[in-house]
């Protein structure tokens, strides 16, 4: 169970709560997933624009729904590029105070799940660039299987088909040693079911420079796991 979030309650005191959404632990064996292909546009992700308001103005009632609702998903994203729990739930923690802390500022025009993401990415970047991360790195090296363990998905799609057996360990590392930008822009869109349009807005970039970068992710696997590769590759 990822660590408890703590946020400001309306009156400004520390409060402590704990997601409903997390009712099991994430790993390779449990982590849902649909069967085929990349992660569907989820309606579940979405919220009423009288929910968003009621959101914006820090209702308790709206801040369970939303916790209920992205808890899971933004935990999953920033697992899937840290790679490690213990990490991911401090950066996750951290991304849930920031935004209940922006939620005055924030457009109820605009749907929730790009906003979201975008302040998830920024903070899994925050992250990388600290000092933190290069410690990290340190301590995971010692152990390539724990890293390994945690990238793998039960879907079922071209990159999924790799994550199974003997060839899970090298999809793990593929992926870890891609650019940062490369990394993520491959976690959103495959794992996240992200459009490119939308990852676009979040890392302000154009729709055709995110369907590039999403490409030579594809490629630099391909390169990196030919030997696992069949006639069709990814």
């Amino acid at each position: 169970m990822p660590a408890a979030l703590i946020f400001l309650g309306s009156a400004g005191h520390r409060q402590t709560a704990y997601p409903k959404a997390r009712t099991k632990k994430l790993d390779s064996e449990t982590e849902p997933a649909p069967s085929t292909g990349l992660a569907s546009k989820d309606a579940s992700l979405s919220l009423s624009r009288q929910e968003r308001e009621r959101l914006r103005d820090c209702e308790p009632e709206a801040l369970e729904r939303f916790y209920f609702v992205f808890f899971d998903r933004v935990y999953g994203y920033v697992r899937r590029l840290l790679r490690e729990e213990h990490l991911a739930e401090d950066v996750t923690q951290d991304i849930f105070m920031h935004i209940q802390k922006s939620l005055p500022t924030y457009d109820p025009s605009r749907e929730l799940r790009p906003w979201v993401f975008t302040i998830a990415t920024n903070k899994v970047r925050d992250f990388w660039r600290s000092r933190r991360h290069k410690e990290a790195l340190r301590e995971v090296s010692v152990d390539g299987e724990k890293r390994a363990d945690v990238a793998v998905s039960s879907r079922r799609g071209p990159v999924e088909e790799l994550e199974s057996g003997e060839v899970s360990a090298a999809v793990a590392q593929a992926i870890e040693a891609m650019p940062e930008i490369m990394r993520s822009t491959l976690v959103m869109r495959y794992y996240e079911g992200l459009s490119f349009e939308e990852i676009g807005k979040m890392v302000d970039r154009n729709e055709t420079a995110i369907r590039k970068r999403y490409s030579r992710a594809l490629d630099e696997l391909r390169q990196r796991l030919g030997q696992f590769l069949g006639p069709e590759g990814i």
